[in-house]
């Protein structure tokens, strides 16, 4: 018990994040705030990520999956950071996006230790996150 407690913790400090749960499931409370643009109207909106672990076995295995949205122009900085991370993937790994005209969700699922899977995906949030690569975006 007191090894997914530890775990728990530090994904939730990878994360930059609080951590809920119990010894079953363990959910990242984390929020993202998006600028939207369409042709003539600009709106910006905080969306809450869906990320969480469970069923943690002994060997800290566990799975992990995230929800993460994104606007266009991040998901290729995005999907670059995963795969250019020093952690590689696990060979039991998904990845799936689902295509709005605004907003992409990008449905991440593994089995690993929880915090391989937070490492990788706190680096490709922070890459999508830094200032340098954010778009000037012009409010009409």
């Amino acid at each position: 018990m007191q090894l997914v407690e530890t775990v728990a913790e530090k994904v939730g400090h990878l994360l930059d994040a609080e951590v809920e749960g119990n010894s079953d499931k363990y959910i990242i409370k984390k929020n993202r705030t998006l600028q939207i643009c369409t042709e003539n109207v600009c709106f910006t909106c905080t969306l809450e990520l869906d990320i969480f672990f469970k069923r943690m076995h002994g060997n800290g295995i566990a799975f992990n999956k995230a929800e993460i949205l994104l606007l266009p122009e991040e998901l290729k900085a995005f999907n670059s950071a995963l795969i250019e991370h020093e952690i590689t993937f696990p060979t039991s790994f998904r990845q799936w996006q689902v295509e709005n005209p605004h907003i992409i969700a990008v449905n991440i699922e593994s089995m690993e230790p929880p915090e391989n899977f937070a490492a990788r995906l706190a680096s490709a949030l922070q890459v999508i996150d830094n200032k340098e690569f954010q778009l000037d975006r012009t409010w009409v």
